[in-house]
């Protein structure tokens, strides 16, 4: 039977004890629904229950769970084994409630930080044809992969674009595999640069997440803000979320992360950038869509604007708008979700030629070799 995992966000003083007495009776009724409930995660602190559930529909789990105790989930999603291991970790310990514990013996909370890696000119050409370019690209992108196994994380592969993501159970260790992997990049790239052509270029970005918010799938809103994160990390920085800035490193001084080669945010920089991608990205199919329209979505002035994603992002809006373009036209290209034409017009491009032309002049290669390749 297919895997499930719900979401329930309590209100009022919500205690672990309470939350063992509802999964015990969820295990009385249980065979009545043809349901198993397998184990469960409790963030006390934030009032969340997650539960592990194995059942013929989750139209049956959450019977269940009404008529053992009247608590309905938030959400409930199907989860793919590979997935569940990936992100939650295998080997554990539960308790004799079914409560997953830390290797602590606390309450798992469940919560997960995710590190992406976007190591533009790496993913990017090595996709193309791996044999055509210095094994410096190649090499870079195996030993990112091989540095979150080494800090206890998992890699996990995914089709959606080319940015490398680890998931830690520990965010320290998240934070210490970010540093590595920006210090060993900056010692490579300051050793190299001279006798390459390649501009070493890379943006990191941590976010600590939970399993699943009210809407979307399986870690979907950790994965999704983290990448946005890093959209708007200047090259070669680190940003950091603002759920993680009192779990920084203490056997580094803080003064460090605040230096250019990291950026902490604030929650209300954290909800601009979303709303500034969100727009980027529902005008992009728009040839007229620029600035001006992205001022109108936001509801900012073009001077307060400009001054906004300056500070968030180093690049002028217009420069911003067009990398969004070109991270998607790239995407659909590799993946063949349309032709050139079509990818064209998919990001604001009537005229194919015009299109092209861009793309090259951010990648070095054209639109049809990309889309002909596929990789």
């Amino acid at each position: 039977m297919p895997l499930f995992m719900d979401y329930h966000q309590l209100e009022g003083d919500l205690t672990i004890d309470d939350v063992k007495e509802a999964h015990k009776a969820d295990l009385a009724n249980q065979e009545k629904y043809g349901v198993r409930y397998l184990q469960f995660w409790i963030n006390e602190k934030a009032g969340m229950v997650f539960c592990l559930i194995e059942g013929p529909n989750p139209e049956a789990c959450v019977a269940c769970h009404l008529t053992s105790h009247g608590n309905t989930p938030c959400n409930i999603q199907e989860v793919e084994p590979g997935f569940l291991k990936l992100f939650m970790g295998e080997g554990l310990p539960i308790d004799d409630h079914h409560m997953t514990l830390t290797l602590n013996g606390e309450a798992d909370p469940a919560s997960r930080t995710i590190l992406v890696c976007d190591l533009w000119g790496v993913t990017v050409l090595t996709n193309i044809a791996e044999h055509q370019f210095p094994m410096d690209l190649i090499k870079t992108k195996i030993f990112v992969v091989d540095t979150f196994t080494r800090f206890n994380g998992q890699f996990v592969e995914h089709e959606s674009d080319d940015k490398l993501v680890g998931v830690f159970i520990s965010p320290i260790n998240a934070i210490r595999c970010a540093r590595h992997i920006q210090d060993h990049l900056l010692k490579l790239d300051k050793g190299q640069r001279e006798n390459s052509d390649w501009d070493d270029i890379f943006r990191l970005a941590l976010n600590c997440g939970e399993p699943l918010t009210r809407i979307g799938g399986f870690f979907e809103a950790a994965l999704t803000h983290t990448k946005r994160l890093c959209m708007i990390a200047e090259p070669n920085q680190v940003v950091l979320s603002a759920n993680l800035k009192d779990l920084i490193d203490m056997e580094v001084e803080a003064a460090e992360y605040f230096s250019p080669r990291y950026k902490v945010l604030t929650i209300p920089e954290e909800d601009f950038i979303n709303q500034l991608v969100e727009c980027t990205e529902k005008g992009l199919s728009t040839e007229s869509f620029n600035v001006n329209s992205l001022c109108k979505l936001i509801g900012k002035s073009r001077s307060q604007l400009y001054r906004k994603i300056i500070a968030l992002t180093g690049k002028s809006p217009n420069n911003f708008i067009q990398e969004v373009k070109m991270k998607k036209a790239w995407y659909l290209l590799k993946s063949k979700k349309g032709n050139v034409a079509e990818v064209a017009l998919d990001v604001g491009y009537s005229n194919p030629s015009h299109f092209s032309k861009a793309f090259r002049k951010n990648f070095g290669h054209t639109p049809s070799r990309v889309f002909s390749d596929g990789r």
